[in-house]
């Protein structure tokens, strides 16, 4: 292996550790490791929130902190795709969030799967996260307790106004005061389009 080979090779596992310690952080509630793996001028963007790496890390204390007890949540990400350009890299990895939620007494258990796109540069030797965009593919919501008797709920919910393909996340973050962003990203929308049309803008240097 040449110099510049052994390089990016090194460039891609300190780029894989930056993307999973943002996620361990964020589920473990460690908020400057978790502002840590950003830039100060990066812009993230979810399902629920678009701004800052600031805003952001205040806005999870705020969801950890509206959490009950018995409620939990965990993003489990694979499949990392990591190109490096100098110091610049796209790296794409699919993630699955697992969520506990307890809504009006009932325990519902919520799954969500999305593709991560992450822009990054190495700025004084360190890399970090300038650009997040979650690609939202597909959600489900299950009875954590078969025993519960939820009709009444169900009855009651309106996810009309929802993403049809992640309906349950949204109204499970809306029941909590955290309402959809208008800046969603979903699979196969122009929103899409747009970031990845960005990202080979980026990668490129452009």
């Amino acid at each position: 292996m040449d110099g510049e080979s052994f390089r990016a090779a090194v460039d891609k596992v300190e780029i894989e550790n930056v993307l999973s310690r943002a996620i361990v952080a964020r589920d473990s509630g460690l908020w400057a490791e978790l502002a840590d793996c950003y830039h100060p001028d990066a812009t993230l963007t979810t399902s629920w929130f678009a701004g800052s790496p600031q805003e952001f890390v205040t806005k999870s204390q705020e969801m950890k902190i509206a959490r009950q007890g018995g409620e939990s949540q965990k993003h489990m990400s694979s499949n990392y795709w990591i190109e490096v350009d100098g110091n610049r890299a796209v790296a794409e990895c699919d993630t699955i969030l697992y969520q506990r939620r307890i809504i009006e007494s009932v325990e519902l258990d919520f799954t969500t799967w999305s593709r991560r796109l992450q822009l990054l540069e190495k700025r004084s030797g360190t890399w970090r996260i300038w650009r997040l965009t979650y690609i939202y593919e597909k959600d489900r919501m299950d009875l954590a307790r078969p025993d519960q008797m939820a009709s009444r709920l169900f009855a009651s919910m309106d996810l009309s106004n929802y993403p049809r393909q992640i309906r349950f996340h949204c109204w499970r973050n809306d029941m909590v005061g955290f309402p959809p962003s208008k800046t969603i990203c979903l699979k196969g929308s122009e929103k899409e389009a747009e970031v990845r049309t960005e990202a080979r803008r980026w990668i490129a240097g452009r």
